[in-house]
């Protein structure tokens, strides 16, 4: 199987490898890891929704340390493990202030809906891409990086329009169609780690990989349902 070209730093620190482990990472050994970080971030976003207090300041500091958890966690093998806990500790505590305040601008139901609607965006990702309907090519993975760069700058440009303008409803729809591709580039990471043979110790930073799409598709099930209970 060719290997595409990648900024993943799961998969340029892969082909720098000349062994295979005698305990290579499985799709079991990232799946209990992506569900253990899965379950932090919910448990961490509830206490933040039942005890904690709902600020702007308290969502820029963890903010900032997911980001530097994140870069970190991606970065070194070694750390991994321990700031992939603390990206989805921080990021519970992201998703909690965000949940917190859309509950508070629309109604307690969007929350529980944007979470069924993540599970049910990743379950149709997943199964487009064991069936190969969808097939990630370097061609796809490249077009999936300059659409994210456009929507970026489209976000910087509608920040000087009017908030109900239609290039905020484009945004937001083109935003939740890449995080779900991006999915896929997950998925090819995690398959490519898997069938390379190396040590389960890369299970971590493939499961925060993922969690970090997870995370992204959520913001924006919020974000569509928010614009869809406006419209109505």
């Amino acid at each position: 199987m060719r290997v595409m070209r990648s900024t993943n730093p799961v998969l340029r620190a892969v082909r720098q490898e000349s062994y295979v482990s005698d305990q290579p990472v499985t799709y079991a050994n990232v799946t209990y890891k992506t569900l253990f970080l899965v379950a932090l971030v919910m448990a961490s976003g509830w206490f933040m929704l039942q005890y904690g207090q709902i600020s702007y300041l308290t969502l820029i500091g963890a903010v900032i340390v997911g980001f530097i958890a994140v870069i970190v966690g991606t970065r070194s093998v070694r750390l991994s493990p321990y700031f992939a806990i603390l990206y989805a500790l921080s990021e519970g505590v992201v998703l909690g202030v965000v949940s917190g305040l859309y509950m508070n601008f629309y109604d307690d139901g969007i929350v529980p809906t944007a979470m069924l609607t993540t599970l049910l965006v990743v379950f149709i990702m997943l199964l487009l891409y064991t069936t190969k309907i969808i097939k990630v090519t370097q061609r796809f993975a490249s077009v999936l990086v300059v659409s994210l760069l456009a929507v970026i700058l489209m976000s910087v440009l509608a920040i000087f329009l009017p908030f109900g303008s239609g290039l905020f409803y484009v945004i937001v729809i083109l935003s939740a169609v890449l995080s779900a591709f991006f999915l896929l580039l997950d998925f090819r990471s995690i398959e490519y780690g898997v069938e390379s043979g190396i040590d389960q110790k890369y299970g971590w930073v493939l499961s925060l990989g993922l969690l970090v799409t997870i995370v992204w598709i959520y913001v924006e099930m919020l974000r569509l349902l928010a614009i869809f209970g406006r419209r109505n």
